[in-house]
């Protein structure tokens, strides 16, 4: 009702406007042309009048245009409907015409020539009318369908960019997990109460993804508490041989983060870079902001990248993963460098656009007193 009402009051304002216009036209060039110009009141007359027929006509013009609209492949069909319509709408606005002069005879335009003749001549003014509120109504309405075609895709776009983060989490979660259960199962013969205790700390990690199930990004406080829950398991398992060190930035900790994309890198340091060492390995972690991105980092004094690891695509999930659902959340507004360090080991440096997550605060003392 209210796009009905809408398009009333438009019709009458923009014909209003179309008479006026005409009129002061008119008005100017019986000035320019040195005659005698009519009076306001006659030209209105003339111009409203003419121009308030239309107004009537102008919604059911628009409502007929948007039922039988042309198409490139669909014209036939909106053309024997439209033929009709624009011959029955130029009568009818001439017989208003007709009927307007029969109640005000000092208004007629053309007051010495025969009134068939003007009628004739009204009738073949109006159907340059009807088309010209054709071809508008045929504009808005391709306007509105290329808008809605536009949402639609940024629609189906969202829901594929989503689809392939959970497809992308999916591969990652079972991923750790597999791993985790190989190292229960490994301790169960050797140290069965280290492998009870490794059991109920990975009870503790799948209850704290639980409460990110459905969110692609979480603050980084809540991406190191899942890493420090993680990084129990792994201490339990390899003890002395493994070290930890944070370097986190405060600002940083409310800074949205991939969920899940500090435990693969961790994962892979430590299954490439601290398990084949028989000595004691250490990780760093690193979090900071820089400018307007926050900078991650994973560092290991592990045996560091294989001979020729850019020349080939990377096989493990870890990396390849990571990269990918950053390239999905950021597009190209990100970067991804993994390198050998000087000396030994091997380094993961993440650079993306740093923005806060809303509702962190909150989000963490709710997160917090859950883990209570």
């Amino acid at each position: 009702m209210r796009g009905a009402w809408t398009i009333w009051v438009l019709s009458f304002a923009l014909w209003t406007f179309v008479a006026a216009f005409t009129a002061t036209g008119s008005r100017l060039y019986w000035i320019a042309s040195g005659g005698n110009p009519p009076s306001w009141k006659l030209l209105l007359t003339w111009d409203l009048g003419d121009a308030y027929t239309w107004a009537l006509f102008t919604p059911f013009i628009y409502s007929l245009s948007k039922r039988y609209h042309f198409g490139l492949r669909n014209w036939r069909t909106p053309f024997l409907f439209q033929a009709p319509a624009a011959i029955l709408f130029s009568c009818a606005g001439a017989l208003l015409a007709a009927f307007w002069i029969f109640l005000l005879p000092w208004s007629r335009s053309h007051p010495f020539a025969p009134l068939r003749l003007e009628l004739i001549s009204m009738f073949w003014g109006n159907l340059p009318r009807y088309c010209l509120i054709v071809a508008v109504s045929q504009a808005i309405a391709y306007r509105n369908q290329y808008r809605e075609r536009e949402l639609k895709s940024s629609q189906l776009e969202m829901q594929l960019a989503h689809a392939q983060l959970n497809a992308l989490k999916m591969q990652i979660e079972p991923h750790f997990l597999f791993n985790v259960l190989n190292s229960i199962a490994a301790l169960t013969r050797k140290d069965a109460a280290s492998a009870e205790r490794m059991t109920l700390q990975l009870a503790e990690l799948l209850r704290m993804s639980l409460h990110n199930i459905g969110r692609h990004e979480v603050p980084l406080r809540q991406e190191l508490e899942f890493l420090e829950c993680y990084l129990r398991i792994q201490q339990t398992r390899f003890q002395d041989r493994l070290t930890v060190h944070f370097d986190i930035d405060p600002v940083a900790l409310n800074a949205a983060v991939p969920h899940l994309v500090l435990q693969p890198l961790v994962e892979n340091a430590i299954r490439h870079g601290i398990g084949p060492r028989l000595s004691a390995g250490r990780i760093e972690v690193h979090a900071h902001k820089q400018d307007q991105r926050l900078m991650l980092e994973v560092l290991d004094n592990g045996a560091g990248l294989p001979v020729g690891f850019r020349e080939k695509p990377e096989p493990g999930v870890g990396l390849r993963n990571t990269e990918a659902r950053l390239r999905q959340l950021h597009g190209d507004n990100f970067e991804f460098h993994c390198e050998n360090l000087l000396g030994a080991g091997c380094g993961v440096r993440i650079l993306v656009p740093f923005r806060e997550v809303e509702g962190a605060a909150s989000d963490d003392r709710a997160h917090t007193n859950a883990n209570r």
